[in-house]
């Protein structure tokens, strides 16, 4: 049998403010055509089909063509949807009992029963080919509850373990359902792995080690574990079958080098071996860097070469430049250039004073951001003792931790 592993799809994200949805659509279709060319027996998205909990009508107009076109127009005959922190469970669900008459298994989020999330696929003829725990992101809420003087250490105990347990409980399930069959056990999941390594933009995602679940809480019957949730393409452990695919976009700058690839795994009795298919770049990122004079003259060979890019300006020089965006705005007019921002490095991590302005306050992460605003506060003429300010930071990282363990931030 021949799974493809893709995840974080993230359909209608925008690149501050720039619409990709025609960028995603291309992705929908080269993935119509991989499947179909690489005889795929059953596509696995591993969590994150939507940027957030309510997707333009395109988009969910692109997705169920897509779902429609791999069931109708390709050999593949399974398809496994699970949700990820960026999806709404209720909107991924809804079509779940039309979806499955085409052989579409979705799984917006935990099931009361984990058993629920196994499914055996069969072929054609009825003979069991996989056995498959469908795992989506595992919500805090669905993992524990709440005690009264636990502290950030009990919780992330409580999350770690809970995680081990669940993926226990649908292993037992799955070895049960496959029986004496010769046939591979594929697990999924959508979470934040130890020992992985996030990209740029996920390198604060968690506050110390909440949420970051280690290797051994997979059981080691898992033949395949197809994993979601962290944009870079990589192992687990170093182990060839437990792999996180990446986003196939690349979602930001940070990502714009990065290699975006599907994962092809091909299945011999419970044995499987991955390959890796490059995704090609259906739109191409430019981040251009230095002072005012130099940003301007790459900018002028960007126009000059008349090839679409989006771009990025990060002014480095030391002193403010109030005018310098609307100087890149004028540079690109008229052009296949796309502007997407302009920010200040210096003023984007300078301390704010009372009459500080951060005209982009996307470049600053929340962590920082609240040290400002604390800064700003002081600068006001309120005072902090130094164990205030302590007590404030870390209630406000407890607070950030849970607030992204809850999926409720990117």
């Amino acid at each position: 049998m021949r799974f493809l592993h893709t995840s974080d799809l993230h359909l209608g994200r925008s690149l501050y403010g720039v619409n990709r949805d025609a960028t995603f659509e291309k992705f929908l279709t080269w993935l119509t055509e991989t499947i179909r060319t690489e005889a795929i027996d059953c596509l696995i998205i591993a969590g994150d089909v939507f940027d957030n909990a309510t997707p333009s009508h395109r988009m969910q107009r692109a997705y169920y063509r897509f779902l429609a076109s791999v069931a109708t127009s390709t050999d593949c005959r399974h398809v496994i949807v699970t949700g990820g922190n960026h999806d709404s469970p209720s909107l991924l669900n809804a079509p779940d009992t039309l979806l499955e008459a085409l052989n579409i298994i979705v799984v917006g989020q935990a099931t009361a029963d984990p058993a629920d999330e196994v499914v055996l696929l069969r072929d054609a003829a009825g003979t069991p080919l996989a056995v498959v725990a469908a795992v989506p992101y595992l919500r805090e809420r669905d993992l524990r509850t709440s005690t009264e003087n636990e502290t950030q250490q009990d919780k992330e105990e409580k999350i770690r373990s809970a995680t081990a347990e669940h993926y226990r409980h649908v292993t037992q399930t799955a070895l049960e359902l496959r029986g004496e069959n010769d046939i591979p056990y594929i697990a999924t999941g959508h979470l934040f792995a130890a020992d992985c390594d996030p990209s740029d933009e996920e390198r604060n995602l968690y506050i110390g080690s909440l949420g970051l679940i280690p290797a051994s809480a997979f059981p080691t019957e898992i033949d395949y574990l197809a994993l979601g949730h962290l944009h870079k393409a990589q192992r687990l452990a170093g182990d060839d079958t437990r792999r996180y695919s990446g986003s196939p976009v690349a979602l930001d700058f940070s990502e714009r080098r990065a290699d975006k690839s599907v994962c092809i795994v091909e299945t011999q009795g419970k044995a499987c071996t991955v390959r890796t298919v490059p995704i090609p770049a259906f739109d191409t990122l430019v981040q251009i860097t230095g002072d005012a004079a130099s940003v301007l003259e790459e900018l002028g060979k960007l126009v000059a070469a008349q090839e679409p890019v989006l771009c990025e300006v990060l002014h480095t020089e030391g002193i403010f430049a109030p005018d310098l965006a609307a100087k890149c705005r004028d540079a690109v007019q008229e052009s296949v250039v796309t502007l997407v921002r302009v920010v200040s490095r210096t003023v984007a991590e300078a301390q704010l004073s009372v009459d500080d302005v951060v005209s982009d306050v996307e470049a600053i992460s929340p962590e920082k951001m609240f040290e400002l605003c604390l800064q700003k506060q002081e600068a006001c003429g309120t005072t902090f003792t130094a164990e205030q300010k302590k007590a404030l930071i870390e209630a406000y990282d407890e607070i950030l931790a849970v607030v992204r363990n809850e999926g409720v931030a990117a």
